[in-house]
Protein backbone atom coordinates (compact mmCIF):
# COMPACT_ATOMS: atom_id res chain seq x y z
CA UNK A 1 0.00 0.00 0.00
CA UNK A 2 2.83 2.40 0.85
CA UNK A 3 4.47 1.97 -2.55
CA UNK A 4 1.30 2.80 -4.45
CA UNK A 5 0.66 5.94 -2.39
CA UNK A 6 4.32 6.87 -2.81
CA UNK A 7 4.10 6.48 -6.58
CA UNK A 8 1.10 8.82 -6.56
CA UNK A 9 3.09 11.36 -4.57
CA UNK A 10 6.02 11.31 -6.97
CA UNK A 11 4.11 12.53 -10.02
CA UNK A 12 3.51 16.00 -8.61
CA UNK A 13 6.77 17.41 -10.02
CA UNK A 14 8.69 16.49 -13.12
CA UNK A 15 11.83 14.40 -12.42
CA UNK A 16 14.23 17.30 -12.96
CA UNK A 17 12.34 19.48 -10.47
CA UNK A 18 12.14 16.62 -7.98
CA UNK A 19 15.92 16.12 -8.21
CA UNK A 20 16.58 19.84 -7.89
CA UNK A 21 14.11 20.74 -5.13
CA UNK A 22 12.81 17.76 -3.17
CA UNK A 23 15.52 15.07 -3.28
CA UNK A 24 18.30 17.21 -1.75
CA UNK A 25 15.90 18.59 0.87
CA UNK A 26 14.82 15.08 1.85
CA UNK A 27 18.43 13.84 2.03
CA UNK A 28 19.61 16.73 4.20
CA UNK A 29 16.53 16.64 6.47
CA UNK A 30 16.73 12.87 6.96
CA UNK A 31 20.43 13.09 7.85
CA UNK A 32 19.62 15.94 10.23
CA UNK A 33 16.87 13.91 11.94
CA UNK A 34 19.22 10.93 12.25
CA UNK A 35 21.87 13.15 13.85
CA UNK A 36 19.18 14.28 16.32
CA UNK A 37 18.30 10.68 17.21
CA UNK A 38 15.36 10.05 14.84
CA UNK A 39 16.26 7.70 12.01
CA UNK A 40 12.75 8.02 10.52
CA UNK A 41 12.63 11.84 10.02
CA UNK A 42 8.87 12.18 10.50
CA UNK A 43 9.06 11.88 14.29
CA UNK A 44 11.39 14.90 14.67
CA UNK A 45 9.23 18.00 14.19
CA UNK A 46 12.16 20.45 13.76
CA UNK A 47 13.54 18.23 10.97
CA UNK A 48 10.12 18.05 9.29
CA UNK A 49 9.84 21.83 9.53
CA UNK A 50 13.32 22.03 8.04
CA UNK A 51 12.21 19.80 5.15
CA UNK A 52 9.24 22.11 4.60
CA UNK A 53 11.47 25.18 4.63
CA UNK A 54 14.16 23.76 2.32
CA UNK A 55 11.61 22.59 -0.25
CA UNK A 56 9.77 25.90 0.01
CA UNK A 57 12.89 28.03 -0.46
CA UNK A 58 14.38 25.94 -3.29
CA UNK A 59 10.97 25.90 -5.00
CA UNK A 60 10.80 29.70 -4.78
CA UNK A 61 14.29 30.10 -6.28
CA UNK A 62 13.36 27.63 -8.99
CA UNK A 63 10.15 29.48 -9.88
CA UNK A 64 11.91 32.86 -9.84
CA UNK A 65 14.98 31.89 -11.83
CA UNK A 66 14.51 28.70 -13.83
CA UNK A 67 10.88 27.90 -14.35
CA UNK A 68 10.52 30.24 -17.32
CA UNK A 69 13.28 28.38 -19.14
CA UNK A 70 12.06 24.82 -18.69
CA UNK A 71 8.99 22.68 -18.89
CA UNK A 72 7.74 23.62 -15.46
CA UNK A 73 5.27 21.49 -13.57
CA UNK A 74 2.00 23.21 -12.85
CA UNK A 75 2.29 26.17 -10.52
CA UNK A 76 -0.05 24.53 -8.03
CA UNK A 77 2.06 21.37 -7.89
CA UNK A 78 5.16 23.49 -7.25
CA UNK A 79 3.39 25.45 -4.51
CA UNK A 80 2.19 22.20 -2.93
CA UNK A 81 5.68 20.65 -3.04
CA UNK A 82 6.51 21.31 0.66
CA UNK A 83 3.28 19.64 1.85
CA UNK A 84 3.66 16.83 -0.69
CA UNK A 85 7.22 16.15 0.52
CA UNK A 86 5.94 15.92 4.12
CA UNK A 87 3.10 13.67 2.99
CA UNK A 88 5.62 11.40 1.25
CA UNK A 89 7.79 11.14 4.39
CA UNK A 90 4.75 10.38 6.56
CA UNK A 91 3.46 7.75 4.12
CA UNK A 92 6.93 6.21 3.98
CA UNK A 93 6.83 6.09 7.79
CA UNK A 94 3.62 4.02 7.63
CA UNK A 95 1.52 6.73 9.25
CA UNK A 96 -2.16 5.81 8.96
CA UNK A 97 -3.72 7.22 5.83
CA UNK A 98 -6.50 8.92 7.82
CA UNK A 99 -3.87 10.73 9.92
CA UNK A 100 -1.86 12.09 6.97
CA UNK A 101 -3.90 15.25 6.22
CA UNK A 102 -4.09 16.13 9.93
CA UNK A 103 -0.35 15.71 10.41
CA UNK A 104 0.53 17.68 7.27
CA UNK A 105 -1.84 20.43 8.38
CA UNK A 106 -0.18 20.50 11.83
CA UNK A 107 3.27 20.75 10.23
CA UNK A 108 2.03 23.56 7.98
CA UNK A 109 0.60 25.48 10.92
CA UNK A 110 3.80 25.04 12.94
CA UNK A 111 5.82 26.16 9.93
CA UNK A 112 3.72 29.32 9.61
CA UNK A 113 4.52 30.10 13.27
CA UNK A 114 8.24 29.64 12.58
CA UNK A 115 8.08 31.94 9.55
CA UNK A 116 6.13 34.52 11.54
CA UNK A 117 8.76 34.40 14.32
CA UNK A 118 11.27 35.85 11.85
CA UNK A 119 14.17 33.63 12.97
CA UNK A 120 15.32 32.29 9.59
CA UNK A 121 17.53 35.04 8.18
CA UNK A 122 20.81 33.12 8.66
CA UNK A 123 19.23 29.93 7.31
CA UNK A 124 17.93 31.74 4.23
CA UNK A 125 21.33 33.27 3.47
CA UNK A 126 22.85 29.78 3.47
CA UNK A 127 20.07 28.43 1.23
CA UNK A 128 20.68 31.31 -1.17
CA UNK A 129 24.39 30.46 -1.29
CA UNK A 130 23.51 26.78 -1.79
CA UNK A 131 21.25 27.68 -4.71
CA UNK A 132 24.07 29.69 -6.29
CA UNK A 133 26.40 26.70 -5.90
CA UNK A 134 23.84 24.42 -7.55
CA UNK A 135 23.47 26.81 -10.48
CA UNK A 136 27.25 26.60 -10.92
CA UNK A 137 27.08 22.77 -10.85
CA UNK A 138 29.09 22.65 -7.62
CA UNK A 139 27.06 19.85 -6.04
CA UNK A 140 29.52 19.26 -3.20
CA UNK A 141 29.25 22.91 -2.12
CA UNK A 142 25.47 22.83 -2.69
CA UNK A 143 25.02 19.92 -0.25
CA UNK A 144 27.52 21.35 2.27
CA UNK A 145 25.64 24.66 2.35
CA UNK A 146 22.25 22.95 2.46
CA UNK A 147 23.42 20.83 5.42
CA UNK A 148 24.71 23.97 7.14
CA UNK A 149 21.36 25.68 6.47
CA UNK A 150 19.49 22.71 7.98
CA UNK A 151 21.61 22.76 11.14
CA UNK A 152 21.18 26.53 11.40
CA UNK A 153 17.43 26.08 10.98
CA UNK A 154 17.01 23.58 13.82
CA UNK A 155 19.32 25.60 16.08
CA UNK A 156 17.12 28.64 15.47
CA UNK A 157 13.98 26.55 16.16
CA UNK A 158 15.43 25.13 19.39
CA UNK A 159 16.51 28.61 20.56
CA UNK A 160 13.09 30.05 19.68
CA UNK A 161 11.29 27.23 21.51
CA UNK A 162 13.40 27.80 24.64
CA UNK A 163 12.70 31.54 24.57
CA UNK A 164 8.95 30.91 24.21
CA UNK A 165 8.80 28.42 27.06
CA UNK A 166 11.67 29.65 29.21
Amino acid sequence: MVSSSREKQLDWLNPEEYQMIVAPSLKVSAELAASRGDPTLFQDLPSMLCLTHLVSQLKDYYIDEWAVMSAMSSESSLHQAPEAACMMVLAEGNVEKAQLPLMVDSISRAYQQVVAADILEDTNKLISRAWDAMKENDHTQFFALLEQAAKTFVTAIDRWERSRHG
